[in-house]
């Protein structure tokens, strides 16, 4: 560029060799022709371009030189201006430096005096001092031997005063220093003495450092300063090691106490006043102190455990060390570490914390533990395993003990509404009356069983937290994975625990149906089981019980163990996620005998009518019958309606239709047909076990009432017309029982009957039966009378 070609000639001009330009500006020279050269005639070339008519061309070169050369004046005079103020600058700065020059003069001349005498001074001190040089060295010597002498006289009196300062680390370090010394020339008295006495003061450092290093207030680093001091002294190591570590066990024990011996903090206090309403249950009494003893073990029980573990350690830098020795740590470890959790464990165990308090708490001791879980990896990782895992199985059978007590009391809150409700219905009277009772002991059901299934749920999403908080470790997660099946077990059990409390079954166990049930805990009270087995018997809360069992067996428990599934299964493998089909037969047998017991019950109660009918009647003077027994025809009738509402509403298992076609009454047996009927009601069980529909439980019920009522008539003497009476009531009650229960059962319930006439046939002297066709149609006369359907 142009500036480049102005910078080139510059230097051709003031000749600088070597310049990065010099050769540019010969490459300049030689694009640009013979303008720059030297001895150019301008005259020459002027006419030169006249005569070859580049006039224009020419021009145009003339306006650039014009250019360039003002350029250069303009350079020119700009770098003589700076070159000439660097000038004047240097031209005074040297002028002030002559000046300072002139006037140091006379000090450089007193300078040089001084060093003279300097000089002069030194050369005769050399010569005053060579002459006894040699009795100085010895005075020098025998000084020094004076001072160490001196220092040995005094080495009494030193660690006397060290002993009494307590600076035990000076006293051995002089000890050190002097002791070889008085040994090795021992022989001479005065040494012995000095010997004897430092020996003796010694000991006595010996004994107190002993006692010190025992001291429950002793700081860590002041034990390891006392550990060091006595094995400087010689001490055996393991007895120094032995009493650091019983110190250190004596100040950990006295910080523990006053770890949960003191009063809560006022920092968690403070926020308990400021808590929400969800978080009312982080600021409670039970809260506040458990976390602040556990802010006081972070504070000051782990760190100065730690502080122990690498003290004992420094103890073992630098010298031999034996077997004993390094076995003495983990005990020492393993020991303190397993109290804290004892005591931690005891004070959970004390507060009852919520889940999400425990978790934390928990979480903030084994942060704590880091450092100390850096020096022992090992051991501490099984001590806090272990003691999550038994955090974590209290907190689970607090939480599923207490959800059992929830399922005792949803039971016994559930009889006190149906006992209610069947008092209000019964004294109300009516059939409208009857089902609204029903309806709404349905919905109260419905809500106990949505309760018992949700405080089960509940507790599963409470105890996830702590599944949690065991971490990855395997082993402890299936191992809560196993204990929260046995947990769930006892649950479901401590319902069939009820219903078989509640019929009087003695023992209560329903660990009786299954010998996989064995090993599963109990989870309420006995005073809990006495109070639900101490409640007055109600037919519906019976049949509430057989509902609700009926549906966790088919459904429930199948479902939560599903659900447990889901929120455990991950990180846990070998377990079987299914129902345990012990807890589905021991819930199917509770539910058994509970509605046996209600079947036991009803049919004890139409027996006690059929025994008043019997037994308060005299047959002997009984008239010729023209209706069934008011007692049979009103009161048993309405019981075995009652009862049929109640099983066909609550089980859910309404009654089927009447059938068209009916056998008319005993009209198609035959004499041996009735024989061999008879012949089967003698041998029948009256008391097996009732199946879960309406028909079974009917049909148990009409076993009992007419298996008692055959008893009453054999105790009974009858008349022609008595025994005719029994005839019609039997036949009543066949007619009537084919309303409730299916054809095959109602064959069984004539059997019976038919027993019963045929006792009293029996026990009447003169006994003569009624046609059937006129028993038959005496019955339909009573039925057209009181307004049933006649088939």
């Amino acid at each position: 560029g142009r500036g480049h070609r102005v910078g080139a000639l510059l230097n051709s001009y003031y000749r600088i060799e070597g310049s990065p330009g010099s050769d540019d500006a010969s490459a300049g020279i030689t694009a640009d022709g013979i303008l720059d050269v030297q001895g150019f005639d301008a005259r020459q070339h002027f006419d030169g371009m006249v005569a070859s008519g580049h006039l224009r061309e020419l021009v145009s070169q003339k306006k650039d030189l014009d250019v360039e050369v003002g350029s250069l004046d303009g350079e020119m005079q700009s770098l003589v201006y700076k070159n000439y103020t660097k000038f004047t600058q240097a031209a005074d700065v040297v002028l002030q430096m002559k000046y300072c020059l002139d006037g140091m003069e006379p000090d450089f001349q007193m300078l040089e005096a001084a060093i003279g005498r300097v000089s002069e001074c030194q050369a005769r001190v050399e010569d005053g001092v060579w002459e006894h040089s040699s009795q100085i060295d010895v005075l020098l010597k025998r000084q020094r031997l004076c001072k160490k002498l001196q220092v040995l006289w005094e080495l009494p009196g030193t660690l006397k005063r060290c002993l009494d300062r307590g600076e035990y680390g000076k006293a051995v370090e002089a000890y050190c220093c002097c002791s070889d010394f008085l040994r090795q020339y021992k022989h001479i008295p005065t040494f012995k003495k000095v010997l004897e006495e430092v020996d003796n003061q010694m000991n006595q450092i010996g004994s107190a450092l002993g006692q010190r290093l025992r001291s429950p207030y002793l700081s860590v680093d002041e034990a390891v300063n006392s550990s060091v001091t006595l094995l400087d002294m010689g001490k055996d190591q393991t007895k120094v090691v032995s009493e650091y570590l019983r110190g250190r066990v004596a100040v950990l024990k006295s910080s523990l106490e006053h770890c949960f011996c003191l009063e809560p903090l006022e920092l968690f206090t403070r926020r308990q006043a400021t808590a929400e309403a969800d978080q009312q249950d982080l600021h409670s009494p039970e809260s506040i102190a458990l976390n602040s003893a556990v802010w006081r073990l972070n504070d000051t029980y782990v760190p100065p455990l730690s502080d122990a573990v690498e003290g004992f350690y420094r103890l073992q830098e630098g010298r031999m060390h034996s077997e004993d020795d390094l076995s003495m740590l983990p005990g020492f470890v393993r020991e303190r570490v397993q109290e804290m959790f004892e005591r931690l464990f005891r004070f959970v165990q004390e507060k009852r914390v919520s889940t999400r308090v425990l978790v934390s708490c928990v979480h903030s001791v084994r942060d704590a533990m880091r450092r100390l879980h850096t020096l022992m990896p090992l051991m501490v990782t099984e001590l806090v395993s272990a003691f999550l895992l038994r955090v974590a199985s209290f907190a689970t059978r607090v939480i599923f003990v207490e959800a059992a007590s929830a399922l005792a009391s949803e039971l016994l809150a559930l009889h006190g509404r149906c006992k209610g409700l069947q008092e209000s219905s019964a004294a109300a009277g009516g059939p409208a009356s009857a089902n609204a009772g029903l309806d709404e002991v349905l919905e109260q059901i419905a809500r106990t069983e949505h309760t018992m299934i949700m405080n089960t749920f509940t507790a599963l999403t409470t105890c996830q937290p702590l599944c949690a908080m065991l971490g990855p470790d395997r082993p402890s997660r299936e191992q809560f994975v196993r204990e929260l099946n046995g947990h769930l077990c006892m649950l479901h059990l401590v319902f069939a625990e009820a219903c078989l409390c509640y019929v009087g079954r003695d023992p209560p166990d329903p660990r009786i149906f299954d010998e996989s049930l064995r090993a599963v805990e109990r989870g309420v009270a006995a005073d809990r089981l006495e109070e639900l087995g101490a409640l007055d018997w109600s037919g519906l809360f019976g049949l509430a019980l057989v509902r609700i069992g009926r549906h966790l067996e088919t459904k429930a428990i199948n479902k939560v163990w599903s659900v447990t599934a889901d929120l455990f299964a991950d990180g846990v493998s070998g377990t079987d996620w299914a129902a345990p089909p012990g807890v589905l037969r021991a819930t199917r047998g509770a539910s058994q005998a509970v509605i046996s017991h209600y079947v036991m019950v009803a049919g004890q109660r139409m027996a006690s009518f059929f025994r008043n009918s019997i037994q308060n009647k005299n047959w002997m003077t009984v008239r010729e019958p023209r209706k069934p027994s008011v007692l049979i025809e009103t009161v048993i009738l309405k019981e075995v309606h009652a009862f049929d509402a109640q099983l066909a509403r609550i089980l859910g298992d309404p009654k089927r239709g009447r059938p068209s076609e009916r056998r008319p009454l005993s009209r198609l047996k035959v004499s041996m047909e009735l024989e061999i009927e008879r012949m089967v009601a003698k041998k029948l069980q009256v008391f097996a076990p009732i199946p879960f529909n309406r028909n079974g439980a009917i049909v148990g019920i009409l076993k009992i009432a007419f298996k008692a009522l055959f008893e009453y008539i054999r105790e009974e003497t009858f008349a022609k017309f008595g025994m005719q009476q029994i005839q019609v009531d039997c036949a009543f009650l066949a007619d009537a029982a084919r309303d409730f229960v299916e054809a095959e059962d109602a064959n069984l319930l004539d059997s019976l009957l038919d027993e019963a006439l045929s006792c009293a046939s029996m026990r009447c002297k003169g006994p003569v039966l009624m046609d059937p066709a006129a028993v038959h149609d005496l019955i339909a006369g009573r039925k057209e009378h009181r307004g049933i359907e006649q088939p």
